[in-house]
């Protein structure tokens, strides 16, 4: 059991260097060499040195009020679609990211890795120049395998799977709980062949996510009441209708763009025998609340606060590079009900608020919850 009376004097004079020294290590600031940086580290364990946590907040304090107020971290893009332009849903994840950041003495700043003046060297040099330590890496519409960036000199959180490598810290929206959470209502109100239909390139950057519980929810009931997922490569309306003919849905689950082409699509069917479906959203955004709209509230807002609490807390404990074990900072999902989601085209609508749905989800907790480490950041829980 460590000591509660070993001072970070008595590590320095184990390891024969200077307090400051120490104190540098501890924090694995640049400055000092690594391997001093690993032998200080290994003398405090050996003596069972524990840092005061007060005296840890009143640095790091001192610290944002000092010598960070006019630091900057970077919110970088590299989509070729966008051209590095925030739109749609995405501009509330980089709204909450910013207004967090200044909230912390920070300010946040776009860049766009698909300029092609905007070289590697370049990159760095600006980084270097505008005192940039934390990178937040953005959305993209297609995943991307890397990106081309130093990776050991910043502290890097990524928003979702739009990098496939390499292996950093990431946050986003509960996929997995998102689906769960979808076809656990459509099984409440009575439904009993709920579909879904997802476009595969979305699917990859949640990282088969959304199937994966699909398929597991599936699994739990008999055979003549499962409807294989339909993967697109793109919309393709012959391909949905003969999926639809087969298995007839009552529901289908999906993106809102999703939504808006089978929409589109059943204002074919009024003179047709087929039914149209209900449709449930994985992506209601704030702005589709006022709407009539069935569907899991994503709140990326909330998602990029998050984002920018992981990547503070890294820069004020020196940690950079890819880590050895990367965290995966989930936020939780809200619910939406529209009027005419129950079988008989009535229902009261449900909470529409990003609270969590701890009736449909056991043991829930509000804000964020982390399965790979707890005490990630405030508001988190282990899974």
């Amino acid at each position: 059991m460590p000591s509660q009376n070993i001072t970070m004097q008595d590590v320095a004079a184990r390891a024969g260097v200077h307090q400051t020294t120490v104190s540098l290590a501890l924090r694995n600031h640049p400055r000092i060499p690594a391997a001093t940086r690993k032998r200080v580290q290994a003398v405090a364990r050996e003596l069972g040195y524990r840092p005061n946590p007060m005296v840890s907040a009143l640095i790091a304090t001192r610290h944002r009020r000092n010598a960070v107020r006019q630091a900057v971290i970077a919110y970088v893009t590299a989509d070729p679609a966008t051209q590095g332009r925030q739109t749609g849903t995405y501009m509330d994840l980089f709204t909450g990211a910013r207004e967090r950041a200044e909230e912390l003495g920070y300010g946040l700043e776009h860049f766009w890795l698909g300029d092609p003046k905007l070289t590697r060297a370049r990159f760095n040099q600006i980084t270097a120049t505008r005192n940039i330590h934390g990178l937040l890496l953005g959305p993209l519409t297609v995943q991307s395998r890397t990106l081309d960036v130093d990776w050991e000199r910043f502290s890097v959180v990524a928003y979702g799977y739009g990098i496939a490598e390499p292996h950093v810290h990431r946050v986003y929206p509960d996929f997995y709980h998102a689906m769960l959470e979808a076809m656990r209502r459509c099984r409440a109100a009575g439904y009993t062949r709920v579909g879904t239909a997802l476009e595969i390139k979305t699917d990859v950057k949640a990282d088969h996510l959304w199937l994966a519980a699909y398929l597991a929810e599936q699994h739990l009931h008999e055979d003549d009441a499962r409807i294989p997922p339909l993967l697109l490569q793109r919309w393709e309306p012959e391909a949905y209708a003969q999926w639809h003919r087969r298995h007839r849905p009552q529901v289908v689950i999906g993106l809102d763009a999703m939504h808006t082409r089978i929409r589109e699509w059943q204002r074919g069917l009024v003179r047709q025998t087929l039914r149209p479906s209900k449709f449930v959203m994985l992506n209601v955004t704030q702005k589709r609340l006022t709407e009539n709209v069935t569907g899991v509230v994503i709140d990326r807002r909330r998602v990029g606060v998050a984002c920018i609490d992981q990547i503070v807390g890294m820069i004020n404990r020196n940690e950079k590079g890819v880590p050895q074990k990367a965290l995966h900072l989930l936020v939780e999902n809200g619910w939406v009900e529209g009027a005419d989601f129950s079988p008989g085209g009535g229902g009261a609508s449900s909470d529409a608020s990003l609270r969590a749905s701890s009736d449909a989800s056991p043991g829930a907790s509000s804000g964020a919850s982390s399965r790979t480490s707890p005490g990630a950041s405030s508001g988190a829980s282990s899974r």
